[in-house]
């Protein structure tokens, strides 16, 4: 029982770690939130013969909004047929980060649950915690893969310059980004705890 009595050291240490690590989860998933929600996954200038703007669109995951040269913005949801904008990984897009938000969310659940076992119960370490840090990891890869897809299509996508259109970078990939990385790390942290406090059993839950 060797290995057990050394689970018990050091918990003031291992709760703050988990605390950086579900802040860091609850952030993320906000963020993913936001992301789905924004329309501005990617941006459109339309350019005249005289270089001047005449109108910029942004397109997002459920709507588009066009801002004329007379500042006035309009914004419509997408029907049946979304914006020429986005090809036909529109829908594999919108499933990846919702089911993002899903599994944060879940994360979120469980790790309120672990929290309170204080990740000790009769000198072992609750999986719970461990399972949170999972569920973030998931959710972390799950938006950074269509974030990604997205900002190589639009670099990629040089067959509008002749027609004066200029398509780039939205600002919700950017916050797309940002919430893989607190996902991740986050559940970094809460998954790497199990390691740093208890290896024999990390070792026993691995078997």
């Amino acid at each position: 029982m060797a290995g057990v009595e050394k689970c018990t050291q050091g918990p003031s240490m291992s709760m703050g770690m988990e605390i950086v690590g579900i802040v860091l989860g609850v952030i993320g998933l906000i963020t993913t939130i936001a992301v789905c929600a924004l329309p501005t996954w990617m941006e459109t200038t339309f350019i005249a013969a005289n270089f001047v703007t005449t109108e910029v669109v942004w397109d997002g995951l459920w709507m588009s909004c066009v801002k004329r040269i007379t500042s006035q913005i309009q914004c419509e949801v997408y029907d049946s047929m979304p914006s020429s904008a986005w090809s036909s990984n529109l829908q594999a897009t919108r499933a990846m980060t919702i089911m993002a938000i899903i599994l944060g969310f879940l994360g979120v659940m469980v790790s309120m649950v672990g929290h309170k076992t204080t990740n000790y119960i009769k000198g072992k370490i609750s999986k719970l915690i461990i399972i949170t840090g999972i569920f973030f990891i998931l959710a972390g890869i799950l938006i950074l893969i269509p974030v990604s897809w997205k900002a190589r299509a639009i670099l990629s996508d040089d067959s509008n310059e002749l027609t004066g259109e200029k398509r780039e970078l939205g600002g919700a990939l950017y916050f797309g980004w940002g919430a893989a990385a607190f996902l991740l790390i986050g559940g970094a942290i809460l998954s790497r705890t199990l390691y740093t406090n208890c290896p024999p059993l990390a070792k026993t839950l691995e078997r």
